[in-house]
């Protein structure tokens, strides 16, 4: 059996991801640290998923390394974490060339590891340049010419959004994930937008979101 990678955050969109596709593949987490704010909570989240599903095809987390902060600066929002507004529009937490980083080097990773699929938890209506199908079809041609390699890269909910994970994987143990920016220890900081969509993707599936979030509440 072939084994295939998934870029994983720890968040919902790609455990869904990473837990629906090793029903039928060998499959690859792989997670980048750049030194973002809220990583050690993330990778911590992935883990604790992986073990809850506990899949034999899930092989161990490969863990790659950038300094982001020599890209972004070491005052950048996410390299402090001071987060923009519970109710900020997504394009204020955009982290420009994120995935270009995140793909490049998973790319590296997997060229010299024999894997040709990378996969990605990008939904529908991600309003990013770097999530489009133009983007990741075009970026799979330049991995073939820059690495001699056939490395294909593939967003497989791209028409999906994320009420509508929620309700299809419903099974699995979503509250292991953590998706924010803030979070205090393992809990949620219920302060930041991520916090938001996901409360608000929970509510709008009509299932009970068993995260556990900071007690401030937000309008």
């Amino acid at each position: 059996m072939n084994e295939i990678a998934v870029l994983t955050s720890g968040g919902l969109d790609s455990a869904i991801l990473l837990a629906d596709l090793a029903g039928s593949n060998k499959t690859r987490p792989i997670y980048v640290r750049s030194g973002l704010r809220w990583e050690n909570e993330e990778i911590n989240s992935l883990q604790n998923f992986i073990d809850a599903i506990n899949n034999p095809l899930i092989s161990e987390i490969v863990t790659l390394s950038i300094d982001g902060s020599s890209l972004y600066g070491k005052n950048h929002w996410s390299m402090q974490g001071r987060v923009p507004a519970y109710d900020a529009p997504d394009e204020h937490v955009y982290i420009p060339g994120r995935n270009f980083i995140l793909i490049g080097l998973a790319a590296i990773w997997c060229s010299a590891h024999n894997i040709s699929s990378i996969f990605l938890g990008s939904l529908k209506g991600n309003p990013f340049a770097d999530a489009t199908d133009q983007f990741l079809n075009d970026y799979s041609k330049i991995l073939k010419y820059g690495l001699h390699k056939d490395i294909s890269v593939q967003a497989p909910y791209k028409q999906k959004n994320k009420v509508e994970l929620i309700r299809e994987f419903k099974h699995l143990p979503l509250d292991k994930t953590m998706t924010c920016m803030q979070p205090v220890g393992m809990i949620h900081c219920n302060a930041c937008n991520k916090c938001k969509e996901r409360r608000d993707a929970f509510e709008q599936a009509g299932i009970q979101d068993k995260t556990k979030y900071n007690h401030k509440e937000n309008s």
